[in-house]
This record gives structure tokens, sequence and C-alpha cells, in this order.
């Protein structure tokens, strides 16, 4: 109760604590009961890569099959070619576009990247 109250107020309505609060002892439980709860056998999950090892397991865990869109990785560097900074991952919307199909049944996505951090 305590926390659907504190969140009630954080996001101006009602919040149900019986219905729509949920407890988990971190991230990796509450994603593995998310897709267990909502993949069904033959359903599709986007992945995007890099991606954190436990998605795929999961993923199949939950009777789903991963479906993977790379990100594409650019340097960022000054005209003379030097290095500035660690670079960005970019995730292009054609690539997500032509991995989602009548199957697709979740994308996980997460900020920050996990493991690019970024």
């Amino acid at each position: 109760k305590c926390l659907a109250g504190r969140y009630s107020r954080h996001l101006d309505r009602e919040i149900e604590p019986m219905k729509e609060v949920a407890v988990t002892v971190g991230a990796s439980q509450a994603l593995y009961l998310s897709l267990q709860t909502l993949i069904r056998p033959g359903d599709e999950v986007i992945l995007f890569e890099p991606f954190f090892d436990l998605y795929v397991n999961q993923v199949k865990l939950a009777g789903g099959t991963p479906v993977f869109v790379p990100l594409t990785y650019v340097q960022d560097e000054n005209e003379n070619g030097d290095v500035l900074s660690g670079g960005e991952w970019i995730l292009e919307e054609e690539k997500i576009q032509s991995a989602v199909s009548s199957k697709t049944r979740a994308i996980i996505l997460n900020s920050p990247h996990n493991p690019t951090g970024k």
C-alpha cells in the first residue's frame, strides 16, 4: 500500500496496490516474470545487439523466439580523426521495422542500454 500511495501522488493517478504493484528482488526477476506472463510458445521477442546475455535464455524459457536487431556503432571523431568520446550505438528504424512480424509479442528495450551503458 505504501508504494501505491507514493506513486499515486507521483503519477497523479490512483494506483491499486493489489492489482498494479509487483515487488521483485531485482530487474532480472522482474523481466523473467514479465516474459513468463506475456510470452506464449512461438511468440517472437526483439532484442537489440549487443545485449545482456540473460535476455536470450529468459525469452527461450518463456517459449519465445529471440529476434536479433543489431545496433550500429558510430565512433565520435573530430575532423582530424581524433577520438572524442566512446562513440554511440544507434538504433535504426528500418532494422526494427524489418524485424517486426505478426509473431512479435515484445521488444526488450532498456536504458541505459546493457551492456554498452549508452
